[in-house]
Formats: structure tokens, C-alpha cells, sequence
């Protein structure tokens, strides 16, 4: 499991962004004297997402900040001193240098030894030269160690400027058959996905309708609900956009009457009287009387959050010949007591009926007047969905269908 994270996480990044380095070292960690970054990437792109490059950040960091200082490690079943030159592109144990540019290959696997005390977690580098190869085994108490040592000097690797970008380094695993650990429900929800599009925690949810309580601010009557789990992407199982449905006249304010009011010159006593009337409605009616509803055809639709509590965020949008334009906002948090517990081994999660019925407020987009002649953004609507997800075993999840609607 950790070969596999590590090829997938350096895959993705042949390189990162340059990052803060007061924000990303670690505080107990002891700091090297020189100017520690590892992220000086030149000629490269990086397709990992920002939590994963933050991580990675710190990792490759501390690891530097031991190395250069000089670090006690077991290398090749013995007690060295391993440096990393100050431009940490080299490795320097018992004053013979290893390039990084010339690793060629890592091999992990559980050491059979029989000395007392012995580290089981070996990484064996491999150095190719002109006399040909050279390994170095390096030994770890933990593999969590092991596999952030290994990141970190394939990291550091890609900022040599005379690397061929041609070079590979073939990683290869021969550990043995672990126990894993036990899934539960509580872990698995609480994990963070990096990959959400193909590991994400399903979501399902359908729109009842959208309950208009005061006047839309719209230049067109054509609209439509988009759902973003990270804005503001739109990508599979990230997104969703329902089709387009018409604003009742009755509730819509177009600019023209929005302007024309503004303009209107009403006298003082005039004015208060229309509050008057306004708040004994609202008084004996409430402050969300529907005067207008709206449907919209999004039914059954999957989209993939990376854990729970996650917080989903959405627009009504009017759709214009030129562009869209944001009517108002709504966002809705999805927590643990909307999911379904389809593993094998439940345990004693309750779970509620589902699927569950949200009522979110839908804001306005623009600021309105209230009673005290200010202006503040204010609930325009009140948006029904109902909604569940689940979180089954790996294994017997399966592919992962199409969404009914999406970007």
C-alpha cells in the first residue's frame, strides 16, 4: 500500500509550486541553518491537488532539515552519518557522494535480519554510474518513515537542472502480505480523498423545489441550479447543473422596475405606510411565506464529496444571451448522519431514516433594504432537497456509474 502511494503521489507531480516556507515547516522540527526549499521546481507542472502539495511541503522539509545538519542512519546493516549537500542534490555517506540524478531505482521490502534491534523497513537505492550500479540499503523503525525518506529524495531528485527528463526510477515491492487494518465507519468517513472523482464518498440527492419568498432580481426568466463540491470546478462527480426552468412573472423584478423604484420620489407618509402593511403581514403570515414556487428537473444525481463534514456549495443562475449571472447563493453541509453504512462490518453506527430532507436558504446575490434602512444580503428563497449517501467496502464497490448531470 505504501509502493502504490508513493507511485501514484510522485506520478502525479514532476513538480510543485514554490511554497511559503514559515507556513509549511513544522514548528519542534529543528531548522536548518541554510534556507530550507525544496520546491524550487524549474521546467515542470504539477497535477496534485493543494492539500496533497501542502503535505508534501512539510515531508520533504523536515527531511531536509535532518539531512543537511546530518542525520545517524543504518545504511547497508551499519550506524552512518548521512549528509545532503546545500544544494541537496547530493547525498554524502562516509565521504563518498551519491547524485540523486543517478538513482535509477527503489526497492522496498520487510528485511529478514537477525541482529538485535534491527529496523525491518528497508528502502534499497540503486545509483547507476559508469562502473555500473551501486545500492545503498537504508533501514527504518517505522514504514511511515520509510516511505516519507523515499518521497522526499525522489522529490529532491527532480530539482537537478541537468537531469534528463528522460530518467525514470523503477520502484519495485516485495513486502509481505500485512494484516489491514479494520475499515470503520468512522475512519473511512473521516479520511481525506485526494483522488474525489474515483474514491469520493457518494452523494445522492434530488430537488424538491425552490420556494420563492420575495422578489428575484433578474435580467431573464430562463434559470437554473448549479451544485459545486469544489468551486469552482466542474468536473465529474464534482458538479451538477440542472436544466433550465422559467422564473414565475409574478416574483420577477426586472432591472427596469428594479431602477424605476429606486427613482420613484414617495413621500415620507407614503413610505411608512407601505412598511407598515408589509410588517403586519409578515407578522401574521411569517417571514417566509411562499409567494411562488419553482421545480426543477434534477433527480437522482451522484456526486462525490472527499470526506465528511464537507460543505457543498450552489447558485440559481439566470442564463443571458452574453453570460450568466448569479441570482443567489446557497450552501448546505454534509455530515456523517446523511450517510448509509453499507460495510460488512457495521459495528454500532446509527443511522437515521433516510434519504433526509434539507431545507437551505437561498440568499440574494445583491443587497436589499431592510427596516432599518440599511442594506445587507437577505433570503430570497428556501431550496427542499433530499438527500443520502453510503459508504460501502472497497472491494465490492465497483465501478463508478455516470452522473445523471454534471459538468
Amino acid at each position: 500500500a505504501a509502493m502504490d502511494f508513493l507511485v501514484r503521489l510522485t506520478d502525479a507531480c514532476s513538480s510543485v509550486a514554490k511554497p511559503s516556507v514559515a507556513a509549511t515547516m513544522d514548528p519542534l522540527e529543528d531548522a536548518s541553518e541554510i534556507q530550507l526549499n525544496a520546491f524550487e521546481f524549474r521546467n515542470y507542472r504539477c497535477a496534485i491537488d493543494a492539500g496533497q502539495q501542502k503535505l508534501l511541503e512539510r515531508v520533504v522539509n523536515q527531511w531536509c532539515a535532518m539531512l543537511v545538519k546530518g542525520k545517524t542512519m543504518r545504511v547497508n546493516d551499519a550506524e552512518e552519518k548521512v549528509y545532503l549537500d546545500k544544494d541537496m542534490l547530493t547525498l554524502e555517506i562516509s565521504n563518498i557522494f551519491y547524485p540523486l540524478k543517478a538513482i535509477c531505482k527503489m526497492e522496498m521490502f520487510q528485511d529478514d535480519v537477525d541482529y538485535e534491534g534491527a529496523s525491518q523497513w528497508a528502502l534499497d537505492l540503486s545509483f547507476s554510474g559508469s562502473a555500473g550500479e551501486t545500492s545503498l540499503k537504508f533501514n527504518f523503525d517505522a514504514e511511515r518513515q520509510r516511505l516519507n525518506f523515499a518521497l522526499s529524495i525522489r522529490i529532491l531528485r527532480t530539482r537537478d537542472p541537468t537531469l534528463d527528463p528522460s530518467s525514470n526510477i523503477e520502484v519495485f515491492g516485495k513486502e509481505e502480505e500485512e494484516e489491514p487494518e479494520p475499515q470503520t465507519f468512522g475512519r473511512i468517513v473521516n479520511a481525506h480523498r485526494y483522488g474525489v472523482a474515483e474514491i469520493g464518498i457518494p452523494i445522492v440527492f434530488s430537488v424538491s423545489d425552490l420556494k420563492v419568498i420575495r422578489e428575484i432580481k433578474s435580467s431573464s426568466r430562463h434559470s437554473y441550479l448549479e451544485f459545486f463540491v469544489k468551486y469552482p470546478r466542474q468536473d465529474k462527480f464534482l458538479y451538477a447543473k440542472s436544466p433550465t426552468t422559467h422564473i414565475p412573472q409574478n416574483v420577477l423584478m426586472s432591472e427596469d422596475a428594479a431602477l424605476r423604484r429606486k427613482k420613484e420620489k414617495k413621500d415620507e407618509q407614503q413610505e411608512e405606510d407601505e412598511r407598515k402593511k408589509e410588517e403586519t403581514k409578515r407578522k401574521v403570515l411569517g417571514d417566509e411565506v411562499p409567494i411562488a414556487a419553482m421545480r426543477f428537473e434534477l433527480k437522482n444525481v451522484k456526486i462525490k464529496v472527499p470526506r465528511v463534514p464537507h460543505t457543498i456549495f450552489g447558485r440559481l443562475m439566470a442564463k443571458d444571451d452574453y453570460f450568466p449571472t448569479a441570482i443567489g447563493t446557497f450552501d448546505f453541509e454534509v455530515t456523517k448522519k446523511y450517510l448509509q453504512n453499507k460495510l460488512s462490518n457495521k459495528g454500532n453506527h446509527k443511522e437515521q431514516e433516510l434519504p433526509a430532507t434539507l431545507s437551505i436558504p437561498l440568499m440574494s446575490s445583491w443587497k436589499m433594504r431592510t427596516g432599518n434602512d440599511s442594506e445587507s444580503f437577505q433570503k430570497i428563497g428556501i431550496l427542499t432537497i433530499r438527500l443520502m449517501g453510503y459508504v460501502s467496502d472497497e472491494k465490492s464497490a465497483g465501478g463508478s456509474p455516470s452522473s445523471p448531470a454534471g459538468g
